[in-house]
């Protein structure tokens, strides 16, 4: 007899929620060039980058179409790499240039945490589509017209569409909430902010590694890659949780 009430009465404040969060999302798609185009970019020329690169291996003698060719060039990460590192750089910005104009706005830091979290998903859904379409073009073209492997690679799933859809969505979306996170971290704290998260996640990283060293043979066997995928998913939600509580008490720069 309550479920009725309590659902009628959550739509209202579902979408009022909603109604705060929409303007602090147009906000950061006014940089529509940082958000979407530069990524265009980068992809753009590690695309060209990696063909010249695999074109030069092609020319010193190396056997093109066999099985062993094809397993080499998978290895190449080069676009995720790249786009990873400028996602994190955006994310850093999102936050950093943007919350004080937010702010002034009249935006609460809990809105604009929210706000700037759908920003970084949709921006990743955009990406996950363009990894997709790319893939499309790569296999139809036969690998660029030259057996050029710059989608189709281990690390993107080796041309299976589910997996990339997977990889780039979480991949995007935890490198821009990152960011977000040390962004965050300097407008509270300044430098010492960054550089904290930094030797945090390098001192967990090294207890990890140390912990598991002596059974890594077993945890190496019992590996399953969804593993990866929580991983994600739980490092980009505490990367919103961490962005929100520096925001709490963060200066208005």
């Amino acid at each position: 007899m309550t479920t009725a009430p309590l659902t009628a009465r959550s739509r209202p404040e579902e979408a009022r929620a909603a109604s705060r969060i929409a303007p602090v999302v147009r906000l950061h798609f006014a940089r529509r060039l940082n958000l979407l185009l530069v990524p265009l970019f980068v992809i753009g020329v590690t695309l060209v980058v990696s063909i010249v690169i695999q074109l030069a291996i092609q020319r010193a003698g190396v056997d093109v179409g066999t099985i062993a060719y094809a397993a080499g060039a998978r290895q190449n990460p080069g676009v995720a790499w790249a786009l990873s590192g400028y996602l994190v750089a955006m994310g850093v910005a999102t936050v950093a240039s943007t919350f004080p104009l937010a702010a002034a706005l009249g935006t609460t830091r809990r809105d604009f945490a929210l706000g700037t979290a759908a920003t970084h998903a949709l921006t990743a859904l955009f990406l996950t589509a363009v990894f997709v379409g790319m893939l499309g073009l790569e296999l139809l073209t036969g690998h660029w017209f030259g057996e050029f492997y710059v989608f189709d690679v281990n690390v993107l799933g080796a041309a299976d569409p589910l997996v990339l859809t997977v990889v780039a969505f979480l991949g995007s979306w935890l490198a821009l909430s990152v960011g977000g996170v040390f962004g965050a971290s300097w407008l509270r704290f300044g430098p010492r902010g960054p550089l904290a998260i930094s030797v945090t996640a390098v001192a967990v990283i090294a207890v990890v590694v140390l912990a598991t060293v002596p059974s890594f043979a077993a945890v190496a066997e019992a590996f399953r890659p969804w593993w990866l995928a929580v991983a994600a998913v739980a490092l980009t939600g505490l990367s919103i949780a961490g962005t929100f509580a520096f925001l709490r008490r963060a200066s208005v720069r």
